[in-house]
């Protein structure tokens, strides 16, 4: 046999001896590493089972929580609601505060001036009274005289003729209210020289009246001080202010008027000397006179 034959013969011996244990161990390791691959296929298989088990979990998770954030943004778009309603609450509370506040201010100032003027008042209805009672005095001393004058009349009366009785009747009525005119004019003499005189300074003088004037009340106004009455007679008449006027009814004797204000077709005046109580009061209707010569 050649050497080289040999050589060879023994070269492939020693591999076979070689491969041997190399064979061995390779199939040992296969079944090793083919164990443990599947054993980590199992753990990849249980590892993703459970990711996917905790995913749905997690997915269940935060669905719950996607529910629970929109309640909560629901609660608190509703709170927001109800802070802004009860913000314009409290705004339209506050406003009530400061109107009833002013209102409160506006019904004290009121308050106030009303009590002053109830205090004005009664210190003048105690003036008023005062003058009421002593006019009422000088008024019950009037109508005494003007009694004991309609009995002196009364008797020169019935000296008359039956056949002058309304000529007379209408002569009586003319002089009783010239003579209460005349008292009339001397009480106001008598006031005028206790308290001053009742026409202001700076009058011109009044121009006497060349015919008789009649006139009649066609409005009456009374006050807390004073009374007005208008008649339906102006300055196209020739009445003038300061002029006093007698007012009658059917021969009674009922005030003075003093005229204020003349108009072309009416003028206005101060009623005087009235006795609500005793003659009456002065009306619309009652007669308003003057006589020639007198203003």
């Amino acid at each position: 046999m050649h050497v080289l034959t040999k050589i060879f013969v023994v070269l492939v011996s020693l591999l076979a001896v070689l491969l041997v244990p190399l064979v061995v161990v390779y199939a040992h390791n296969e079944d090793n590493y083919k164990g443990k691959f599947q054993s980590a296929q199992t753990r990849a298989a249980i590892a993703v089972q459970e990711l996917q088990q905790i995913g749905e979990t997690h997915a269940t998770e935060r669905a719950q929580l996607q529910q629970q954030l929109q309640g909560l943004m629901s609660d608190k778009e509703a709170l927001a609601k109800d802070r802004d309603t009860a913000m314009a609450d409290v705004r339209g509370l506050r406003k009530d505060v400061a109107l009833a506040t002013s209102r409160q201010d506006k019904i004290t100032a009121h308050l106030s001036t009303i009590t002053a003027a109830v205090d004005a008042g009664q210190k003048l209805m105690e003036a008023l009274m005062d003058e009421v009672r002593t006019m009422r005095s000088e008024a019950l001393s009037a109508e005494r005289r003007a009694v004991e004058l309609d009995e002196a009349l009364r008797d020169k009366s019935k000296q008359l003729e039956v056949a002058v009785a309304a000529r007379r009747a209408m002569q009586e009525e003319i002089q009783q209210l010239k003579e209460e005119h005349a008292r009339a004019l001397d009480q106001i003499a008598v006031y005028g020289q206790k308290y001053g005189r009742l026409e202001q300074e700076g009058f011109e003088p009044i121009t006497p009246l060349q015919t008789d004037l009649d006139a009649t009340v066609v409005n009456v106004r009374r006050g807390l001080q004073q009374t007005l009455a208008e008649i339906n007679a102006g300055s196209r008449d020739g009445i003038k202010e300061g002029w006093e006027m007698t007012i009658g009814r059917r021969g009674t004797f009922l005030g003075i008027l003093r005229i204020i204000t003349v108009d072309i077709n009416r003028a206005t005046g101060v009623v005087e000397l009235e006795d609500p109580e005793g003659r009456g009061r002065v009306e619309a209707g009652d007669r308003v006179f003057t006589r020639a010569g007198r203003s």
